[in-house]
């Protein structure tokens, strides 16, 4: 890894082509510190040019839901088409029967999903007439004929690009003309009539002198994002300029960065300008743009700042009605771009990627370097730029470019791509070679590789006497204490609402242990802290995060019978019945929350729903709370593993060591909420069945994946990387695994020992004031941690446990 700021170190410049092309999948190796991963496509793909890896094509992937689309041409020329579910390696490919002149470069395939989930695809493009077709049904491989969208302006068509609107639409762009004489033409489709019409004949005009080379980004709210560099003859040479305009009514208006109005079309003279470049300055078309959370622009290229300087990615980005300008990395050795044709630079163009958050904002390039490798290069401070470069394969591509899926960034934070070894001469619309070489996808998490660095903490020694026989009497004592040094330091701030998430299971495991723990003085604190906050659920309507509380309240009105102690969970339960949620379980998308869409939910959400059931006997209850589980779990559990997800951003991801990411917090509350609901789901319905197996997978998998010192690693399955003791995931473990040997469920010489371990162990992070130590903060993944931090919810988990295991103890 390195660490540049506006000048790279010099570093040896040669392009490592593969001497042939016919490679194997695994010649795509990675980088020992990077958690980027390669998932197999095709092993014979046309690999004599670089038309299935170009950058600035909207777009070879697309993911639509649970499924990704990828298009790409087969060693015979052929749209092949292909789809796989999220989370798996196996593809499933057609053959469309479309040819494309796979020689030439610019004849890239375009392809994107429509909102009734029917695939639009454009092919095989240089200045000639219109390719397009669409799926025969939704969801198919199977492509109709090739059709006209509208029949005007569709005969000289180059660089087709598909883009997908928040409501389900779809905008198709392309050049009408050719090089350094064409006009940026766009039309949009209905989806609900499946018709296409025309937005723009022209929206950028070179007026016969001049062609824009545009990128366009869509954000969350549907605005049109659109930077373009103008060239002036079909020579490179002449790019210059970079211009922005943005439309928030679907392209119909323009405006440029000060929100004034451009007239249309927009040409040379009346265009908003980011940054004047002259010409001949090595200056790369087309730029590539992106924009953050609030909505400012970032646009990237690469040129040379100044005469005979080397050429060298710049990033400007709009701020407040003007624009930045941050320098980026710098080409090894300099080069010049002229001529004519499609070129074969020593660096590629890039894909662009802005994240920004209440904890930083991050820029990431990601492009080929001198090397032929893939590169990203990272900074995380806009006011003090310092690139982060690291590399995402070790071997050569070839002349490769990074395309995005933008559905993968957009909901999983992933940048996703398909990646070939591939060949392209400069200058030259003519094939390299005849060979073909596998095409993949290459996947990288940028969040990801923040977490594998964070708080990176050393091994510690295993706790002694971890097989001690359990003595009721210690269990009762530090339950206890446990119990009372939380209610003496409840936390404060946003994430601390005495009704959130952050306590209820503290709640919960109060009253668990006062009810199977003799003379513990807890459950009447309860009461008094439920009286206190007048017995409400929080305050999000649908979120599952804002139910957990009321399972503390239900539990208390089985014993109790005051109708004041539920009245406001039934109302929110049955208007919830009255108004279900309309959102998919789809990660990241809008109203995600609004279901049970992460696996945390599972612990928060369904108890409520079971136990008012069990209050109630009003069966709606009960077949809501059955129909999500095994919805979520449709998603986020794979019976092979016995495994959680998180949730569908990690489907995809991997550990260093290979295996797959799964959060013990997040899979703890699963175990946890499963056998809660196995306690009190009706025994004679169909589905109890599905959930003893599922809690016996579960059982099976956590007892393969305990460690030496009894705990599990907050990444259960890569231990070596995540080397932290933590104790929330484990104590909600432990409290399953104790339930299933009270209950006879699992078998008790396998699993007694486990739990023994276990909880001698957890007992080891507790100090004599009674604080539970080693827990990992409020998050959603894996990563190390301050070992004396605690939370009020890893309590509650740790008094859940004791609730257990002082039924398995001696006397």
């Amino acid at each position: 890894m390195k660490l540049f700021s506006h000048k790279l170190p010099t570093c040896v410049t040669t392009l490592l082509l593969s001497a042939g092309l016919l490679i194997s999948h695994a010649s795509f190796s990675l980088e020992a510190d990077s958690t980027a991963r390669i998932i197999p496509l095709d092993s014979q793909a046309w690999a004599g040019s670089s038309v299935n890896v170009l950058a600035g094509v909207h777009q070879t992937l697309f993911t639509e839901s649970i499924y990704q689309y990828a298009a790409y041409y087969g060693a015979d020329d052929s749209l092949m088409l292909a789809k796989r579910r999220i989370g798996e390696d196996t593809w499933q490919t057609q053959n469309t029967g479309h040819k494309g002149n796979v020689k030439d470069a610019h004849n890239h395939i375009s392809l994107v999903v429509d909102g009734a989930g029917f695939l639009h695809v454009s092919w095989d493009h240089h200045n000639n007439k219109l390719n397009y077709a669409r799926s025969k049904t939704a969801g198919s491989l199977e492509l109709g004929e090739s059709q006209a969208m509208l029949g005007k302006q569709e005969q000289s068509v180059t660089y087709p690009q598909f883009y997908r609107l928040p409501d389900g639409d779809l905008l198709f762009q392309y050049r009408d003309g050719g090089s350094g004489n064409g006009n940026l033409v766009m039309n949009r489709y209905i989806t609900k009539t499946q018709q296409w019409q025309r937005v723009q004949s022209s929206l950028i005009e070179g007026q016969g002198k001049r062609n824009a080379y545009w990128d366009m980004n869509v954000d969350k709210k549907g605005g049109l994002h659109l930077a373009w560099i103008w060239r002036e003859t079909p020579d490179v040479a002449s790019n210059h300029d970079l211009a922005y305009a943005r439309s928030i009514d679907g392209g119909i208006n323009w405006t440029g960065l000060d929100g004034k109005t451009l007239k249309l079309p927009i040409t040379q003279a009346n265009a908003d300008y980011a940054l004047k470049i002259p010409q001949n300055s090595n200056l790369m078309n087309p730029p590539v743009v992106a924009i953050d959370n609030s909505g400012r622009p970032f646009i990237a290229s690469y040129w040379s700042p100044t005469a005979n300087s080397k050429p060298r990615f710049h990033v400007v980005y709009g701020d407040k009605g003007k624009w930045q300008t941050i320098a980026g990395p710098e080409a090894a050795e300099n080069f010049s771009l002229n001529g004519k044709g499609t070129k074969h630079p020593p660096i590629s163009r890039a894909a662009l990627l802005v994240e920004n958050g209440w904890k930083g904002s991050w820029v990431h390039l990601i492009y080929r370097n001198a090397r032929g490798q893939v590169t990203a290069a990272t900074i995380d401070n806009l006011e003090k730029p310092v690139w982060t470069e690291h590399l995402l394969t070790k071997d050569s591509v070839g002349a490769w470019e990074p395309s995005l899926d933008p559905i993968q960034w957009s909901r999983m934070g992933q940048a996703q791509m398909l990646i070939q070894n591939v060949q392209q001469l400069d200058g030259n619309d003519q094939a390299a070679s005849q060979l073909a070489s596998p095409i993949a996808l290459l996947a990288w998490n940028t969040n990801w590789e923040r977490h594998q660095a964070l708080h990176p903490t050393p091994e510690q020694p295993i706790p002694a006497n971890l097989n001690s026989p359990l003595r009721k009497k210690a269990i009762a004592k530090i339950a206890q204490q446990t119990a009372d040094w939380q209610w003496k330091n409840f936390p404060s701030g946003w994430d601390y609402d005495p009704k959130a998430w952050t306590f209820a299971p503290f709640y919960l495991g109060n009253i668990y242990a006062a009810r199977k723990i003799p003379k513990l003085d807890l459950e009447a604190k309860m009461l008094a802290q439920a009286e206190k906050i007048n017995w409400q659920p929080h305050d999000r309507i649908y979120d599952a995060d804002d139910h957990c509380v009321m399972q503390a309240y239900l539990h208390l009105y089985m014993k109790y019978k005051k109708p004041e102690m539920i009245a406001p969970s039934k109302a929110r339960l049955d208007y919830l019945l009255a108004n279900p949620a309309t959102s998919s379980l789809d990660w990241a998308s809008p109203n995600d929350r609004d279901r049970w869409s992460w696996s945390d939910a599972l612990f928060m959400g369904p108890m409520s729903w079971l136990l008012m059931y069990e209050v109630t006997n009003d069966k709606r209850y009960l077949d809501f709370m059955n129909k999500e589980w095994w919805a979520t779990t449709e998603r986020l559990y794979r019976p092979a593993i016995g495994m959680y997800f998180r949730d569908e951003s990690y489907l995809d991801m991997r550990e260093r060591n290979g295996k797959t990411i799964h959060w013990a917090r997040g899979t703890g509350w699963s175990v946890a909420g499963l056998v809660q609901v196995l306690e009190h789901f009706p025994k004679d319905h169909p589905d109890y069945p599905r959930y003893h197996a599922q809690f016996k997978e579960m059982a099976a998998a956590f007892l393969r994946a305990q460690q030496p010192d009894g705990l599990w690693r907050p990444g259960i399955l890569d231990p070596q990387t995540h080397t932290a003791r933590e104790t929330s995931g484990t104590a909600f473990i432990t409290y399953a695994l104790a339930w299933g040997l009270n209950h006879k469920v699992l078998d008790e010489k396998t699993y007694k020992p486990a739990v023994i371990k276990a909880w001698n162990s957890l007992t080891t992070s507790v100090t004599s004031e009674g604080k539970l130590e080693d827990v990992q903060p409020i998050g959603a993944a894996p990563h190390g941690f301050d070992p004396s931090h605690s939370e009020p919810f890893a309590t509650g988990a740790f008094l859940m446990a004791a609730s257990e295991v002082y039924g398995l103890a001696k006397q």
